[in-house]
C-alpha cells in the first residue's frame, strides 16, 4: 500500500510546474498576430486590436496580411446579433488587395457598442477582426 502523505516540497514543485506552463502560454498568446502563420490563400486582420476603442465621426487605421493572388478588397463594419452578424456599414470598397492598410470613417451616427470588421476579398477570402468598441461621436 502507498503511503498518502505527499512528498515534502512535492506541492511546490508542482506549482512551480504550473507556473512554468502558465508562463508559456502566455507567451504564445501574447505574440503578435504577424507571428501567425499564413497558408497559400490567406488572410488576417491586424487592426483594430481586440477591445480597442474608435469614436464614431473619426477616421480610424484598418490594416491585414494577406497571401496568394486575390480580388480588391471590402471592409464592412457588422455588429453581432444573436449568432449571426449584420452588417452597419460598408467603410471601404474595391481597394487594391496588397495595400493591406487604409484609414476609414465611422460614421458620426454609428451607435456605441461592440463590433468587428469584415475583411473581404470578393466572398473569397473573408476575416474578422478582434471585437473592439465604438464610442458615440
Amino acid at each position: 500500500m502507498t503511503d498518502p502523505t505527499p512528498t515534502p516540497g512535492a506541492a511546490e514543485g508542482a506549482r512551480a510546474a504550473v507556473r512554468r506552463a502558465a508562463g508559456r502560454i502566455n507567451s504564445l498568446l501574447s505574440k503578435p498576430a504577424a507571428a501567425v502563420q499564413l497558408g497559400a490563400d490567406s488572410l488576417l486582420v491586424q487592426a483594430p486590436a481586440e477591445g480597442e476603442v474608435w469614436e464614431a465621426g473619426k477616421d480610424h487605421l484598418v490594416r491585414w496580411l494577406l497571401t496568394g493572388p486575390v480580388d480588391p478588397v471590402d471592409i464592412h463594419l457588422v455588429q453581432r446579433e444573436g449568432a449571426s452578424t449584420v452588417t452597419r456599414a460598408v467603410l471601404a470598397g474595391g481597394l487594391p488587395p496588397h495595400e493591406t492598410s487604409v484609414r476609414v470613417s465611422i460614421p458620426a451616427d454609428t451607435p456605441a457598442g461592440e463590433y468587428l470588421l469584415l475583411v473581404t476579398s470578393q466572398g473569397l477570402l473573408d476575416a474578422y477582426s478582434r471585437p473592439f468598441s465604438i464610442t458615440a461621436a
